[in-house]
């Protein structure tokens, strides 16, 4: 194999076996709304050597610096996909195609190109595998779901319930074959531009549903959510925004099974609710509280100054209104076996951190990450899945075995 590929490195993966953990005991109890409630009294430290932490490191990284194979060259990654067997589907959106790998990462094939014809895309940003054998791509021009076998041959497609997209794709199936996404409402008039200074905003989410077996679109209320906003002008700019920095959010994720998961980032409280929003399971974890400091309010200021001096009054009345405590989780994840993955809050130069949950809240162990992400990380068939950049800003597909 030519050194120019720089294509593929397998290595040694240095990790323990991600599987039901003999760590932290946890305290049941039922809770009078019957939701079971299960207690940690505490998690391992993100810098722990325990053996209930595994070390996800890469073994496989895909592409290419110098351009020898084409194939091997992505411009902009926005999706990675697994099949049982290890078979890769890589979706280029700057190049409009997408191309698939053996589990070595051998190029195949490329089975759907930019185009508006059957089996082709006008844009995307995402793709998710369902099963081995039907390939899902979002196309966020045509505002359709296109679904495509492993040849690349259309099978079938339908058009999104919610015409809105993010920088990638965050629509889900689940595993009663219906597919998500979330919308929301915005509580009262919203004026643009804005009001100066702080404000507050509310808004209604939703999410919607779409079943594959009878074309039905339903919705499902997840609750109203409240911010605050802190706006700005200057001579040079019309208006802007301030942020408001270690302001806790509200974190919603599909459960495949059915409802789904809820927390907040300022506590480590994670509840599993059904579709009426009932309590099924609350997991929570005794994690000691990070206060928001003087000198973290003073890094605010100091860091918003280098760039915007003539905003000094607005930025230190901002740097005053900072919540008291830290936030402690950074965002939800289901991987394909129905496991909560939880990713707590690290300082900058620390890597990502995961806490394993089955979804009756059993902690079967964490996860440190050996590399940093550039994009969403896939769990699929027993291997984290997602893409890194280099320092000269080459994006590559790597695989991380979790044993």
């Amino acid at each position: 194999m030519s050194r120019a590929l720089l294509t593929i490195i397998i290595a040694t993966a240095v990790s323990s076996c991600v599987t039901e953990s003999s760590g932290p005991p946890a305290l049941r109890e039922t809770l009078p709304n019957g939701a079971l409630l299960v207690r940690y009294s505490d998690l391992p430290a993100i810098d722990d050597t325990v053996p209930e932490i595994t070390e996800a490191r890469v073994d496989l990284r895909l592409g290419s610096v110098d351009g020898e194979d084409v194939n091997l060259i992505f411009g902009a990654i926005r999706g990675v996909q697994a099949a049982s067997d290890g078979t890769l589907y890589v979706l280029d959106q700057q190049a409009a195609e997408v191309r698939v790998f053996d589990s070595g990462g051998q190029y195949l094939r490329t089975i759907v190109r930019r185009g508006e014809g059957p089996g082709e895309f006008v844009n995307s940003n995402g793709i998710a595998l369902y099963g081995d054998t039907l390939l899902w791509i979002h196309d966020t021009a045509q505002w359709t779901i296109i679904g495509v076998d492993p040849a690349g041959e259309e099978v079938r497609r339908f058009l999104k319930p919610v015409r809105s997209y993010s920088y990638i794709w965050n629509g889900t199936f689940d595993w009663l074959g219906r597919y998500w996404k979330e919308t929301y409402q915005p509580v009262g008039e919203r004026n643009y531009p804005p009001p100066m200074g702080l404000s507050h905003f509310t808004d209604r989410y939703y999410y919607k549903s779409y079943d594959l077996s009878s074309g039905a679109i339903d919705s499902v209320y997840v609750g109203e959510f409240s911010g605050p906003s802190y706006a700005y002008s200057t001579p040079a700019i019309v208006w802007g925004y301030l942020d408001i920095r270690f302001e806790a959010t509200d974190r919603i994720i599909v459960h495949p099974s059915g409802g789904f998961w809820r927390a907040n980032t300022a506590e480590y409280r994670i509840a599993r609710v059904n579709e009426n929003g009932d309590s099924l399971i609350v997991i929570e974890a005794g994690l000691p509280v990070q206060r928001v400091t003087d000198e973290d309010r003073s890094a605010y200021v100091e860091e918003h100054l280098e760039v915007r001096p003539e905003l000094r009054r607005e930025v230190e009345e901002v740097a005053a209104l900072l919540p008291d405590v830290k936030p402690i989780l950074e965002e939800l994840l289901v991987d394909d076996e129905g496991r909560l993955w939880v990713q707590r809050v690290t300082p900058a130069d620390a890597p990502a951190f995961y806490d394993l949950f089955s979804e009756d809240g059993d902690y079967q162990g964490s996860v440190r990450l050996g590399f940093e992400a550039a994009g969403p990380l896939w769990i699929q068939h027993g291997s984290i899945y997602t893409w890194v950049v280099d320092e000269m800003g080459v994006p590559y597909v790597v695989r991380a075995p979790l044993s």
